[in-house]
């Protein structure tokens, strides 16, 4: 009963923070006047009344509690609008961008998270070493350079000094054969993983080598359990929680770096669009993907919280 409890607490929490973002975004995008929404979506040179019929077809006049909790039945129903400067449905647009955004994002991080996982344990058996040192002062310099340096970069060492990855990702998803599409994950996933493993990397090191300080552990060493149970049964399981935490900023922060590596790798996913809408003045478009990445974000720290919970008893026997 406790844990359906909390399971039913943790996803009423994260749909009431779904509302309030939901408010947020909508509120953001159609503060303005009727007069200047419509003028951003039909140009600066609309006439008066070109922009009262936009006004007016889409409800721009009416109350904005009413447009607001029209456009949410709408969305919640799947559709996202109209975009005035495509005249296409912008779900049917940015699905497949989405689809494509977050399989670059899973194998950033399907990189990222076990090689930090991997590189921070085996330093946290060497904290204080010279190596140990060393990678920890690489890693701080890496984790304060921003994601679209870091693409830049590799853009340049495989894309133009090497010549192993296509230096622009658009062409080969526009006219390219299944195999060129695949390559063109590659330079975009790497940047996402490079740009993770060095926050992930810190945490991990820091909570494995608590682990091992711990005394249930030395208590363990004494009683002549093998080093591969006491890691796994003592150290990894008890720094689970943390490290489940620790990657969900992490997979949220990759979410949210995608838009500079979109930019910069030209990997037409959901972030490079939402470039695009904004400098288009596409409204109905930047809040459409904004709700969307917002319930991303929200989605990935509900499945961890879960996993927290399933993994650690005292969680949920506790009151």
């Amino acid at each position: 009963m406790r844990t359906a409890t909390r399971l039913a607490a943790r996803i009423g929490w994260t749909l009431l923070a779904l509302g309030v973002l939901s408010v947020l975004i909508f509120i953001a995008m159609n503060y303005k006047s009727p007069e200047e929404i419509a003028r951003a979506a039909v140009g600066r040179t609309a006439t008066r009344d070109q922009l009262d019929a936009y006004a007016t077809a889409h409800g721009l006049y009416d109350p904005l509690p009413t447009r607001y909790l029209s456009w949410l039945g709408h969305a919640v129903t799947g559709d996202l609008g109209v975009s005035p400067i495509t005249n296409r449905p912008v779900a049917g647009v940015i699905l497949p961008e989405l689809a494509r955004t977050l399989t670059l994002a899973g194998l950033g991080v399907v990189i990222g998270i076990p090689s930090s996982i991997a590189l921070g344990t085996f330093m946290a058996r060497r904290k204080g070493s010279r190596s140990d040192i060393g990678f920890l002062m690489a890693s701080v310099a890496l984790a304060a350079t921003p994601e679209f340096v870091i693409g830049l970069g590799l853009l340049m060492i495989f894309g133009v000094w090497l010549g192993w990855l296509p230096i622009e990702s658009g062409s080969a998803f526009a006219f390219g054969t299944g195999t060129q599409q695949i390559m063109a994950y590659v330079l975009p996933a790497l940047t996402v993983a490079v740009a993770i493993i060095p926050h992930m990397y810190r945490f991990v090191r820091t909570a494995v080598h608590e682990g091992l300080q711990a005394p249930f552990v030395e208590a363990a060493r004494l009683r002549g359990l093998p080093s591969r149970t006491i890691h796994w049964d003592f150290v990894m399981r008890n720094s689970a929680a943390p490290i489940i935490n620790a990657a969900a900023f992490n997979i949220v922060f990759a979410v949210s770096g995608l838009v500079a590596i979109e930019t910069v790798t030209s990997f037409p996913g959901i972030g490079d669009h939402l470039v695009q809408a904004i400098a288009q003045g596409d409204a109905i478009t930047v809040q459409a993907i904004a709700l969307i990445l917002a319930t991303v974000v929200l989605v990935v720290f509900l499945l961890a919280d879960l996993l927290t919970l399933a993994l650690n008893p005292r969680l949920r026997l506790s009151r």
